[in-house]
């Protein structure tokens, strides 16, 4: 008789749900990705971008905007996205499936910058980097590791 051990992993993946149609808002879109991405963005413009470029700010969309008054193709639909999908794959996905030009930011020194020359990482590693780029996370962790070792 063989004895066989397997041993199953399932990790926890983040899959976030948008459901987009007509009457929702940018800021309800920008909401719901920062919830899951606290260090990145939603920017929405009136044009797309090419890879690895940045969108002009004169083009920026108001975040009040109504997603009937700025979609080219009006298509209702639920847009999943995965931590793993790469910033240009994610911003190619929101252009064909609803017409919409979008621009991932990340925060940087306190400041929110486009990731244009971060297209090829995944969301989760841009995440990351704003994160650990983030001092008042620095400080948090160096405190919470400082007091687990004085109690």
């Amino acid at each position: 008789m063989i004895d066989i051990n397997i041993e199953i992993k399932f990790e926890k993946i983040n899959v976030m749900h948008i459901h987009i149609y007509d009457q929702t808002t940018i800021k309800e879109m920008q909401d719901i990705f920062s919830a899951y991405y606290p260090f990145l963005r939603l920017q929405f413009y009136k044009k797309p971008h090419k890879h690895f470029e940045i969108s002009p700010g004169k083009e920026r969309l108001s975040e009040d905007a109504i997603i009937s008054d700025v979609m080219h193709a009006h298509t209702d639909g639920i847009l999943e996205i995965m931590p793993d999908q790469r910033i240009d794959a994610v911003e190619d996905e929101f252009l064909k499936r609803f017409g919409l030009s979008v621009q991932i930011l990340k925060k940087e020194k306190g400041e929110w910058v486009q990731t244009a020359g971060l297209d090829s990482y995944s969301l989760k590693e841009v995440n990351e980097f704003s994160k650990n780029d983030d001092d008042t996370y620095v400080v948090k962790d160096y405190d919470a590791g400082f007091e687990e070792e004085i109690t």
